[in-house]
């Protein structure tokens, strides 16, 4: 029997001294079905549409624990600005951002975690976590680039 995302949230909450909330109930909901990287400026002017008490605030919390627990990954885009993708019972995967209309591309690449668990082992370094992202343009915006 698999377990719920939301079910796995509430202990990492319960262990931290915390409730779960509707408010991180829905913020949680919505990483888990969007098919983007959401920033929180987005996610805010979403669910604040169908809950007035939602707060930035309580968006920016929200996505430090869930970060901090494991479910959401960070993207850093070329303008400084930060979007959020679930983790959850998801494949590890690394992007490659376009610096103009910040589409992320998700990739996966043998060769490249195979190289990476060589350089580690040579330096004797023990991996935690990585993330790996190139930055670039994308199809459409290289080829507005040209003209």
């Amino acid at each position: 029997m698999k377990t719920s995302p939301q079910k796995v949230f509430q202990q990492y909450l319960e262990a931290q001294g915390l409730k779960l909330t509707k408010q991180r109930t829905s913020i949680l909901e919505y990483l888990l079905r969007a098919q983007n990287h959401s920033t929180p400026e987005r996610i805010y002017r979403d669910l604040s549409a169908q809950d007035a008490t939602l707060g930035r605030a309580t968006v920016f919390r929200t996505l430090h624990l869930l970060e901090r627990a494991g479910f959401v990954g960070k993207i850093l885009f070329a303008d400084g600005s930060h979007g959020y993708e679930h983790k959850f019972a998801r494949p590890h995967h690394d992007h490659m951002v376009c610096v103009d209309c910040k589409q992320v591309i998700e990739f996966t690449n043998p060769t490249i975690e195979k190289l990476q668990d060589q350089i580690s082992r040579e330096f004797q370094f023990t991996p935690l976590w990585h993330t790996h992202e190139i930055f670039g343009r994308c199809r459409k915006c290289s080829q507005k680039a040209v003209v």
